[in-house]
């Protein structure tokens, strides 16, 4: 097999089949850091007081109440099932240091993280073989022995 500028066995196709790889590592990492960070968070049922669908994205205003009283509104992507106005759904919220809502999503939106995962998954399982494709070494052709 003759090495090319193109070929995976190449020294640049080594180099980017194996970037390739620790990248999509590193975003399944990021994934699961973010999932678990999400499932720490405090929980609350809220009440959707607006479902807003803009083409393919539908998001949802909810309300609230915090812990230190008084309540909070904000907008909430709806990766999950579909929330219609007056329903009761869970939130997951963090607070700041000064009570305040630093961050919040809808609590079914574990969704999303599963079909995320599941793909970056996939590419990771590719890129695996791709890297072993890449580093075997070339068996030269009987006319070369």
């Amino acid at each position: 097999m003759a090495k090319s500028a193109n070929s995976v066995k190449s020294r640049r196709g080594r180099f980017f089949s194996g970037l390739a790889l620790v990248a999509a590592c590193v975003g399944l990492v990021i994934l699961l850091q973010t999932a678990n960070e999400q499932h720490s968070w405090a929980s609350t049922e809220a009440v959707v007081q607006e479902r807003i669908k803009s083409g393919k994205n539908a998001k949802v205003r909810v309300e609230f109440p915090l812990p230190g009283g008084g309540t909070h509104v904000t907008t909430l992507s709806e990766n999950g099932s579909i929330h219609e106005t007056g329903t009761r759904v869970e939130v997951r919220f963090d607070l700041g240091g000064d009570g305040k809502v630093v961050d919040a999503a809808l609590a079914d939106n574990d969704q999303g993280f599963w079909v995320m995962g599941v793909m970056l998954g996939v590419v990771i399982s590719g890129l695996v073989v791709l890297n072993l494709v890449a580093w075997t070494p070339v068996r030269p052709s009987p006319a070369q022995r």
